[in-house]
């Protein structure tokens, strides 16, 4: 009886197990599939949504931070260091001490202004010792009027000769040389006062000499000398930077420069602090030759800096043009 019964429990058991197995797993894997599909959906959606919006916020990153930067290095670029377009150090023809200065280091200077004065008393007082000795006609003046006189008696001693004969021959003859020599001596002062003129002329610009002035529009980056200190003739003295144009020098593949002509048209990207800004340029200068040693070509575009916005010597990118 009891082993009977053992045989039926154990027979619902596996007819059981084996039915809830199979009606289960059915209706599980029915289930199973369709909720796995939605939330398959959800994490690929999540994760798309995800993805978007970090290439927006890298996107907004590069705009603000490197703004015209990211667009121009769409294109390839060549690198190069800028300078300014008028760059002089300036001297003196002669020496001497240094008077006075007119100018501080950084301040703005126009051209032909004066930036410093060497002392020039002794010069200005030759000037107008010169001055004077060219300016005075006294001699010129009574060698006219004794060449005149002498013109006139010439004259008469002529008629008398050729009308009376009351005057020999050898008066007249003393009387046309005395003429020719006062006309001689009239020409040489003459000559003399020009001589005069040129020397006060030369006292004059020796004097200029003295005095350094601007051949540009520009500022004044340095001051080699101070006032009261001696100088030599052409040693450095003042340094004059004329930053409101510029280059960008760029030394390319030598294949590079067949892409750029004199007259065209560039990009150029420079960095201005933490920025950068977009500058158009053009290029004046291709070199015909390429350096042996390195095999470079050097390219020269010119651009403006009117607002001093690019500080010449910091380095800076060219947009190679299409080929």
């Amino acid at each position: 009886m009891k082993e009977m019964e053992k045989k039926k429990n154990k027979y619902k058991y596996e007819y059981g197990h084996e039915y809830g197995h199979e009606h289960g797993h059915e209706h599980g894997h029915e289930h199973g599939h369709e909720h796995g599909h939605e939330y398959m959906y959800m994490y690929m959606y999540k994760h798309a949504i995800r993805g978007i919006l970090t290439g927006l916020m890298i996107l907004i990153m590069i705009l603000a931070f490197h703004g015209p930067m990211a667009f121009a290095q769409e294109k390839p670029t060549v690198s190069g260091l800028t300078e300014p377009i008028n760059d002089v150090i300036l001297s003196s023809d002669v020496g001497g001490r240094i008077d006075r200065i007119f100018y501080k280091e950084g301040d703005k200077v126009s051209k032909n202004s004066r930036i410093l004065a060497l002392e020039k008393r002794f010069e200005e007082l030759e000037v107008k010792r010169r001055k004077l000795i060219w300016e005075s006609k006294v001699e010129v003046n009574i060698a006219a009027d004794r060449a005149a006189t002498l013109k006139s008696l010439l004259a008469s001693t002529r008629e008398l000769f050729e009308t009376m004969g009351s005057v020999s021959k050898e008066e007249l003859e003393e009387k046309e040389l005395e003429y020719k020599l006062a006309v001689a001596e009239h020409e040489r002062l003459q000559i003399a006062e020009e001589q005069e003129q040129i020397e006060y002329e030369m006292a004059v610009e020796k004097v200029e000499k003295l005095i350094l002035k601007s051949p540009i529009n520009g500022s004044v980056t340095e001051l080699f000398l101070d006032a009261g200190e001696n100088c030599e003739a052409r040693e450095p003295m003042v340094h004059l930077v004329d930053t409101s144009r510029c280059l960008l020098i760029c030394n390319i593949e030598a294949p590079l420069g067949e892409r750029f002509s004199k007259g065209q048209k560039v990009d150029l990207v420079i960095p201005v602090g933490t920025e950068s800004v977009q500058k158009k340029g053009e290029i004046i200068f291709v070199s015909p030759v390429v350096d042996p040693a390195s095999g470079l070509l050097t390219v020269k575009a010119e651009f403006e800096n009117t607002d001093g916005s690019v500080r010449p010597g910091v380095a800076g990118t060219m947009v190679l043009p299409s080929p």
